[in-house]
């Protein structure tokens, strides 16, 4: 398939704009994409058997949500699948959107920010990773919900942007919260955690929306489920229904972090499965 650049002509069928500058043009040729972004750098096509490695991936990545679901008596539909997309090219992304994946989470501020400015707006994007003060500005607009506020100072530094942006509705959140009391994760401690909830609630351009955190690794099945629960048990403490919600769960460990009321699961290695060796 023909790949083309900004110059070139997007009256063919097939083509489309993307992006809110229409800085983009995309081409779909069965499932293969081409794209060309705001330096006109081609993308790597999105090959017919990749698109069905993806969904074949994406396919049983939602039959273990749903299993995991009515083992523990609970609805699939009450668990958001964020698929997280850092290590994956635009063309993926636009795939996932295709094979109706609708939350896509980033770990670095700068790549979301280049990323929402492609795809399409409707595009709810997750913040999960480590979020730098210093990157809040670029990236703010294009947040659907941040999962990793880990000291007040961020608190205080997001609501000032935030109203600085004349942001439309406060930016919904969680609270990260550190139950491993490892060094290398951020967070605030179990203890805390339920006070910088409120601490959130306080400003007027944050919406605290409940909590979230990262098992350790090498947990394990017993260990997973006792990290789990006390992240529920400090959003019980804090109030289910002004904090309905837990971001719990990874590719090896999402299912017993359903079991335990998760109501996220940030999932990147399953999805993917294959496809980068392919690519």
């Amino acid at each position: 398939m023909k790949g083309f650049g900004l110059g070139d002509d997007c009256s063919a069928p097939g083509c489309h704009y993307i992006g809110a500058d229409r800085s983009v043009k995309f081409r779909k040729n069965g499932w293969g994409l081409t794209l060309a972004g705001s330096k006109g750098q081609k993308m790597q096509e999105l090959r017919d058997d990749e698109f069905g490695l993806l969904r074949g991936n994406l396919e049983r990545v939602r039959e273990r949500i749903a299993l995991a679901a009515e083992r523990s008596g609970r609805r699939p539909e009450d668990i958001q699948l964020i698929a997280v997309t850092k290590k994956v090219d635009i063309a993926v992304c636009q795939a996932l959107l295709d094979l109706g994946v609708e939350t896509l989470g980033e770990s670095r501020p700068e790549v979301l920010a280049e990323k929402a400015q492609i795809l399409d707006e409707s595009t709810q994007w997750h913040m999960i990773g480590h979020f730098q003060s210093k990157k809040i500005g670029k990236s703010l607009p294009h947040l659907a919900f941040l999962h990793s506020v880990h000291n007040l100072d961020l608190l205080s530094r997001l609501d000032l942007k935030a109203k600085e942006q004349n942001r439309s509705a406060p930016l919904p959140l969680l609270i990260q919260v550190n139950l491993s009391a490892e060094p290398s994760k951020q967070g605030f401690f179990a203890e805390d955690a339920g006070h910088a909830a409120e601490l959130a609630s306080a400003f007027s351009h944050l919406e605290a929306r409940g909590f979230m955190t990262m098992a350790p690794q090498g947990a394990n099945e017993r260990e997973l489920h006792e990290i789990f629960a006390r992240l529920r048990t400090i959003r019980d403490e804090a109030g289910i229904d002004r904090f309905p919600e837990l971001s719990m769960g990874m590719t090896n460990d999402f299912e017993e972090a359903i079991t335990e009321g998760a109501t996220m699961v940030r999932i990147g290695t399953a999805l993917f499965d294959g496809l980068q060796q392919s690519r």
